[in-house]
């Protein structure tokens, strides 16, 4: 479910965010530029529109063709985002603790199916390392 994932990314952000600036505070998580943001974006914003376009066109369509379609100038950030977030997972040998990011680079840039995030969301659901309840 949608409520599923966005607590998976969440989490996930989270881990990055404290794994690589160790002195952020928890509660930037829980401000404007946090959670409220990550459920504006993923109920409504460009990054949304923009990626449920892309699994509509079945791979006929690059993100750069959907971008100049849909968005009038506008740019994707996402999309640039996790290009180099999953650089970073990768040089550091941690795209495992990341199932759910790692699976939305798969889509996006290696031609995985969309249902192949579902085994990404089971696989975070079974190995939970972030104590939410502890912040």
């Amino acid at each position: 479910s949608k409520a599923a994932i966005i607590r998976i990314g969440l989490m996930e952000i989270i881990n990055f965010a404290q794994t690589h600036f160790p002195g952020v505070r928890d509660k930037t998580f829980f401000e404007s530029c946090g959670i409220a943001d990550l459920v504006v974006t993923c109920y409504g914003g460009r990054n949304r529109q923009c990626a449920e376009a892309f699994v509509k066109a079945d791979g006929a369509k690059s993100f750069e063709d959907i971008e100049k379609e849909l968005l009038n100038g506008q740019k994707l950030q996402g999309t640039l985002t996790v290009k180099e977030v999953y650089r970073i997972l990768e040089r550091d040998g941690t795209l495992e603790e990341y199932p759910l990011f790692s699976s939305i680079y798969r889509i996006a840039f290696e031609d995985a199916p969309p249902e192949s995030m579902i085994a990404a969301v089971a696989c975070a659901e079974d190995e939970c390392e972030i104590d939410l309840d502890a912040m």
